[in-house]
């Protein structure tokens, strides 16, 4: 035999291999899909709620995925194919939307959405953030997704409440450099099931009149402020080990207690995949002198 004609056989046998992994991952994603069904009909069964979204399985699904992770093939690539079949699994228990924050640049949180809920969910571009907390609070089971900037139009997250809408993931969840669909954005949606602990909890702050002091320290993050004549809204990041009296404390002690604090939602804390982006993220605390507001 030649070498090229041995060349000609290891190739066709590696494509034979290729055409039998194939079949097995087509099986084994309709025996997920299965399962899911029968998780749902028993669900239905036992009275459950109309949403089904579970943040801290999600979550630890990822981080499974990032121990296991081996190989050439980029981890983004592998969290989109899960984010997709995630998703798809999901819709197969109930019916659901995503709303999107049309004051965000459309294009960047389009890719946002695809690259997290695929192509099957169906996206409505909403008139802002505040439009997307509306909607979604009147769904019976929609999602949002809300652009963050460090300065806010309009303090948005006033409109977040226990029974309405709430924050229960931050995007994107695995950080690494020059990744796809890296717009940082929360998802909101009506209260998931008591079993879901957030790692993150996200505060509503208020000061009315001049903020005094730091708004930033002991490892407490300003994800977004919005300046007004009244005073100043920011949503606050904080670890869930702190309780809520022991961020009003902290807020006190900067000299910055805030005149109503109150939580609205939380998230599972990001992946950094480069070990560069955990102090953007509010997971470490920053050096003194960082992170302070006008």
């Amino acid at each position: 035999m030649t070498d090229a004609q041995h060349n000609g056989t290891a190739l066709e046998t590696l494509r034979q291999r290729i055409d039998v992994l194939d079949g097995e991952l087509h099986a084994l994603l309709m025996e997920r899909a299965q399962v899911v069904e029968g998780i749902a009909a028993a669900k239905r069964a036992g009275g459950a709620v109309d949403v089904v979204f579970r943040p801290d399985r999600e979550a630890d699904m990822m981080r499974h995925l990032v121990e296991c992770h081996t190989g050439n093939l980029p981890l983004t690539t592998i969290e989109h194919l899960w984010r997709e079949i995630i998703t798809s699994c999901t819709r197969l228990q109930a019916p659901f939307a995503v709303y999107l924050d049309g004051s965000a640049e459309l294009s960047e949180i389009l890719d946002l959405a695809r690259f997290y809920f695929g192509f099957s969910v169906p996206l409505d571009v909403a008139g802002d953030a505040a439009d997307v907390v509306g909607l979604v609070a009147a769904s019976g089971g929609d999602l949002g997704l809300i652009g963050l900037t460090e300065r806010a139009d309009l303090p948005w997250w006033r409109g977040l409440t226990p029974a309405g809408a709430r924050i229960i993931a931050r995007l994107p969840y695995l950080m690494t450099e020059d990744r796809p669909a890296d717009t940082p954005a929360f998802v909101i949606s009506r209260p998931v099931p008591v079993a879901s602990v957030p790692e993150i909890h996200v505060y509503d702050a208020r000061w009315s009149g001049t903020l005094p002091g730091r708004l930033m320290d002991q490892g407490i993050e300003v994800v977004s402020f919005h300046r007004s004549a009244q005073g100043v809204d920011a949503l606050l990041a904080v670890a869930a080990d702190h309780s809520e009296a022991a961020v009003f404390q902290a807020r006190e002690e900067a000299g910055a207690a805030p005149d109503i604090l109150r939580c609205v939602g939380g998230y599972a804390a990001p992946i950094d995949l480069d070990e560069e982006a955990d102090a953007a993220f509010g997971i470490d605390p920053l050096p003194a002198g960082e992170g302070q507001q006008e």
